[in-house]
C-alpha cells in the first residue's frame, strides 16, 4: 500500500470531520534546520546523485524567505529533506528575490528538477502562471490554498487549534489581560487570530485582547519593541504567528522575567524558554510535506487542496510537559476537553470555514 498522508480532500464533510485519519499527536523527530545544512541545501543538491540523463525525479523547494527561521520555511524544508532522503532524490533550495519568484522556478525547471514544492502567498501566483506554462511538471504549494491541473495545495486553517490557543491563555492570565503579535496583517495570520479570540471568549468575554502587526516576518527587533509594549501594558500571557519575527517575542518575555508567558507557533518551541512557554500551536508541515514528497516519486499525484486541521491531527495545541513550564492540572484537564468537544462537534468555532467553503474561495 503507497504511503498516503491523512489530510482532507474533496469529499469531506461540511465540518471537515474526517473518520479514520492518520493521527499525529506529538511533533516529528526529524531534527532542526541547522545552519550548516541550510548552507548546504542552498549550495548543492542533497540526497542520492542519480545518474544524468536519466529522467530522475529532481525536487525544487522555492522560498520567498530564508532558512533558518526556526518557524515555517524550516519545517516544510525538514520535512521535503526527509522524504527525499528516504526516496533517494535531489532537493535543492532556492532563496527566491521579490521579482525573481518566476525567474527562478523556470530555472530550476531547465535544469531538470520536476517537482517544484513553493511556499507562502508571496509566491501563489507565480507559482500558477509557471505551472500552466509547464504541465508536465508537478507543483505543491504549502501554506496556501490553491489547486490546478497540475497543482497541489497544502493548507492549514488553524482556527479550531487557535481556539484552544485562546482557552489556554484566558485560563493562564491573571491580569485578564491577552495579546496577539502578527507578523503580517493577513488572511493567512487572522485565521490565528480569529480562533483565538473565539476561544478566549468562550472562557471570559471580559479579558481584554491587545492586538499588533510586525509588518513583517523578518523583523524579531520589532516583534520583541511590541511584546514588550504589551507587557508593560498589563498583558501577561502573549501569541504570535510571525515567522523568524516570532523569534523576538521570547527574548521580550525573557526580558520581562516570571509571570510573563509566551507561547509559541509552526513548531515546538516549548524548550525555548523555561518556565514561560506555555504551549506551541503545532503545525505537522514537515510530516506533511514528507509524505507528499515520498508519494509523488512512487507515482501518486493528486492536484487539489488538501488541508491541515485539528480533526485529522495536523494542527494541534501541544502543552509544553511539567519540565518545561508549570500548567495547572485543571488547566491542562481544560485543554484536552474543549480539543475533544471541537473535534466531536460539541463545539464549534463560528470562523471555521467548510471544506466547501474554502474551495469555492478557489473557482
Amino acid at each position: 500500500m503507497k504511503r498516503r498522508i491523512a489530510l482532507l480532500a474533496a469529499a469531506c464533510v461540511a465540518v471537515m470531520a474526517l473518520g479514520g485519519c492518520q493521527k499525529v499527536n506529538e511533533a516529528p523527530t526529524a531534527p532542526a534546520v541547522t545552519q550548516g545544512e541550510a548552507d548546504a541545501a542552498k549550495e548543492e543538491p542533497a540526497g542520492k546523485k542519480a545518474e544524468e540523463g536519466k529522467g530522475v525525479n529532481k525536487v525544487a523547494y522555492i522560498t520567498s524567505q530564508r532558512l533558518g527561521d526556526d518557524g515555517p520555511v524550516d519545517i516544510v524544508y525538514r520535512g521535503i529533506k526527509a522524504g527525499c532522503d528516504e526516496a533517494g532524490i535531489e532537493v535543492h533550495v532556492v532563496e527566491a528575490k521579490k521579482g525573481e519568484y518566476e525567474e527562478s522556478m523556470q530555472a530550476m525547471i531547465s535544469e531538470g528538477y520536476n517537482l517544484i514544492f513553493a511556499v507562502f502567498p508571496e509566491l501563489l501566483d507565480s507559482v500558477k502562471a509557471v505551472a500552466k506554462q509547464n504541465p508536465d511538471v508537478s507543483f505543491i504549494h504549502a501554506i496556501c490554498a490553491t489547486k490546478g491541473d497540475n497543482l497541489e495545495g497544502v493548507c492549514c486553517y488553524e482556527q479550531q487549534s487557535s481556539f484552544v490557543m485562546g482557552v489556554l491563555a484566558a485560563m493562564t492570565t491573571k491580569n485578564n489581560k491577552v495579546a496577539f503579535v502578527g507578523g503580517v496583517d493577513n488572511p493567512d495570520t487572522h485565521r490565528y487570530l480569529d480562533g483565538y479570540l473565539e476561544g478566549i471568549e468562550y472562557v471570559n468575554p471580559d479579558i481584554e485582547v491587545q492586538t499588533s502587526w510586525i509588518g513583517s516576518f523578518e523583523d524579531p527587533a520589532k516583534a520583541k519593541e511590541l511584546a514588550l509594549v504589551h507587557y508593560q501594558n498589563g498583558v501577561d500571557v502573549l501569541w504570535g504567528s510571525g515567522g523568524k519575527s516570532a523569534l523576538g517575542l521570547y527574548e521580550a518575555a525573557k526580558e520581562m522575567g516570571e509571570g510573563y508567558y509566551v507561547m509559541g507557533c509552526t513548531d515546538d518551541n516549548n524548550d525555548r524558554l523555561p518556565g514561560q512557554v506555555l504551549a506551541s500551536h503545532y503545525e505537522a508541515w514537515d510530516t506533511a510535506a514528507k509524505d507528499l514528497v515520498i508519494d509523488w516519486n512512487d507515482g501518486v499525484f493528486e492536484p487539489g487542496l488538501k488541508v491541515l486541521t485539528l480533526e485529522n491531527g495536523y494542527a494541534y495545541c501541544k502543552l509544553a510537559d511539567e519540565s518545561q513550564c508549570e500548567i495547572p492540572q485543571e488547566v491542562r484537564d481544560k485543554v484536552e476537553e474543549v480539543t475533544e468537544q471541537i473535534k466531536s462537534g460539541e463545539i464549534v468555532v463560528k470562523s471555521m470555514p467548510s471544506y466547501e467553503e474554502v474551495i469555492a474561495t478557489l473557482e
